[in-house]
């Protein structure tokens, strides 16, 4: 009785070893293959949308529609990441100014 418990709990705990193996396997291998990568998506109601997706060096903005998509305006990531770094430090100076206004 106590055997056939022990045996059963070591298949148990094999098994969910294994699992948790080969999914760290899968995840690390489905990272290295990906082609494209969502950046953002915007729904404007059902089976409707905007989808900026990455494709190597450059995103694709993308209308979404039930019928089928159409690509909407081709930037390069280089535009991009550089308008968001500018409006990230844009923030930092007006947090920096709010903050001396609110400490004086």
């Amino acid at each position: 009785m106590i055997e056939s418990s022990l045996t059963l709990a070591t298949a148990i705990i094999g098994l969910v070893l294994s699992m948790v193996v080969l999914g760290l396997l899968f995840r690390r291998k489905q990272k290295q293959s990906h082609i494209f990568r969502m950046v953002a998506y915007q729904s404007l109601g059902s089976k409707k949308g905007v989808a900026a997706l990455q494709v190597g060096h450059e995103i694709l903005l993308i209308g979404i529609m039930p019928n089928g998509f159409r690509v909407l305006k081709t930037m390069e990531a280089k535009e991009v990441n550089e308008t968001q770094e500018t409006s990230y430090s844009d923030r930092m100076e007006k947090l920096k100014k709010l903050k001396e206004e609110i400490d004086e």
